[in-house]
């Protein structure tokens, strides 16, 4: 028969393998979730951060494009105003000079254009103007509207789809004859009154953006895309395909309507991982080694005066007395030699003290409600039930005015009667929800069933009953007031208990001046 001692080494060393091994799964499996997730939030984060950037940049168009807008659209006379020669030359001239200045404050411009509705002039009227390396403003041929179909997407695609939108539009990127950086161009319509007067646009060179998306760096191998409206790739910044093994990606949508694309390689994530992962699996193997070194030691100790209590035990069972046990020769001088004397009596007085000690830990001595410890069980227990349920419940929280001042004046025996005074109050009104008493004169209630149902009720009770009741000391009438404050719990805001109370709590100090207020 194999002895207590290796019987206690087998259990609890197989005891520790199994935790260990199932401990250590489990942490590097959370490791390895919470360090992909992490990277995901990285990626997302970056992502972001380089899409604010562009729309920032874009955004700057647009407000320019606005300007414009505004401009041309309140320095008109009229549109049939546009019909006079003269006058339309001289309107064209004033919107250029005006485009001029918007242009050299905007960023990343390569040109910029304005054009009138044909219908109060003729095919070509505007202008179109390309900016030059050396800031100058080079001027373009223009495209004679009459000349193509309003479905020539090619030709006047630029004009007619901001037409058609009747609001700003973003065209897809393009090559403009005799330049050689691609462009994408904002065009903005304009309207007198309901009637088209034309539109106003500016050209963006694309390496702009193309550039800055170049510079985003993701871990070692991934990199950023640009997609187009159709989520076709439109700029791969490191020439990089899909041969590569993607782990996750980030998009963001700018304000063009492409769309930012980071993605990273999984390979590199799991370089990050491995050396997390390896530190956690040693770290366990020595905790494991320490355990059964530590196990053993332990047990060694334990057995010994276990086998002097055994040897107690048979005697006793023989009828051995009390006088009689103390010539058995016990060597532990520890508390296992007293327990072998007294181990019959003392299990009688522990029955008896447990009971005893169950009753007192979770009452308050002065009232006799539920105190602090019994609050820190149920706010234990309401936040397990948040994470797995939706309870219905409610949180007052309640203070004694002026208990100091009844202390300084009439002593602390007043103020701890007013106490127990306010105590039966809450416990008169509130049937069916725990009462505590949290701090000298504070006290919480967990609203449940018809108490959180019928609240509103409560609490004009309770302001009756303060309003009513009093102590009566030396002729002294000390009225019983209470600052209160409630709050109930909401799933979609409130994420543990403690949420709710510090509502609860806000309310009632708000009650509170609002007393202070009323009595002054």
């Amino acid at each position: 028969m194999k002895s207590i001692q290796s019987k206690i080494l087998l259990v609890v060393i197989s005891g520790l393998l199994v935790i260990t091994a199932v401990v250590s799964a489990i942490a590097v499996s959370m490791t390895h979730n919470i360090m992909h997730k992490d990277a995901d939030r990285i990626l997302k984060n970056v992502c972001q951060k380089e899409a604010a950037y562009i729309n920032d940049t874009l955004g700057d168009v647009v407000k320019s494009a606005e300007v414009m807008e505004h401009y041309a659209t309140t320095e008109i006379s009229g549109l049939d105003a546009l019909k006079d020669e003269v006058y339309r030359t001289s309107y064209v001239e004033r919107a250029k000079r005006m485009f001029v200045d918007v242009a050299l404050n905007t960023n990343g411009l390569e040109g910029f254009f304005m054009r009138i509705n044909p219908e109060y002039s003729d095919g070509t009227t505007g202008f179109y103007n390309i900016i030059t390396e050396d800031k100058e403003f080079k001027e373009m041929k223009l495209t004679d509207l009459y000349k193509y179909s309003e479905d020539d997407a090619k030709n006047v695609g630029w004009y007619y789809s901001a037409v058609r939108a009747g609001t700003g539009v973003w065209m897809d990127p393009y090559y403009f004859p005799g330049h050689e950086e691609q462009l994408i161009s904002y065009v903005l319509p304009m309207y007198v009154n309901g009637e088209l007067l034309g539109v106003v646009g500016f050209d963006m060179n694309f390496k702009y953006l193309t550039d800055r998306i170049s510079s985003i760096n993701v871990y070692e191998r991934g990199y950023a895309v640009l997609l187009a409206k159709d989520e076709v790739t439109c700029y791969n910044a490191q020439k990089i395909t899909e041969t590569h093994n993607p782990h996750t990606k980030a998009t963001v949508a700018l304000e063009n309507g492409m769309y930012l694309e980071l993605r990273a390689d999984y390979n590199d994530i799991q370089k990050e991982i491995r050396p997390m992962l390896s530190k956690i699996v040693m770290a366990f193997i020595v905790v494991l080694i320490l355990s059964i070194i530590y196990t053993v030691i332990v047990t060694r100790r334990i057995v010994h005066p276990l086998k002097q209590l055994t040897y107690v035990a048979e005697k006793i069972s023989t009828g051995m007395n009390a006088e009689d046990l103390g010539t058995i020769p016990i060597r532990s001088k520890d508390e296992v030699g007293t327990l072998s004397r007294v181990l019959v009596r003392t299990y009688d007085k522990i029955q008896e003290y447990t009971a005893y000690i169950n009753a007192l830990a979770y009452r308050d001595s002065l009232t006799g409600i539920k105190n602090s410890t019994a609050y820190t069980e149920a706010v234990k227990k309401l936040n397990q039930d948040i994470n797995c349920n939706n309870p219905k419940f409610g949180v007052l929280v309640a203070d004694i005015n002026n208990l100091k001042k009844t202390n300084d004046q009439f002593g602390h025996d007043i103020g701890n009667e007013l106490i127990i005074h306010t105590a039966k109050i809450l416990t008169d009104i509130f049937k069916t929800s725990s009462i505590f008493r949290i701090g000298g004169d504070e006290f919480a209630i967990i609203l449940k069933d018809r108490d959180y149902d019928n609240y509103r009720i409560l609490l004009e009770r309770m302001d009756e009953a303060c309003s009513k009741d009093f102590i009566t000391v030396c002729e002294n009438r000390i009225p019983v007031s209470i600052a209160r404050g409630v709050s109930l719990f909401n799933s979609s805001i409130d994420r543990v208990y403690e949420d709710v109370f510090a509502k609860a709590d806000h309310a009632m100090y708000l009650h509170k001046d609002k007393c202070k207020q009323d009595i002054n």
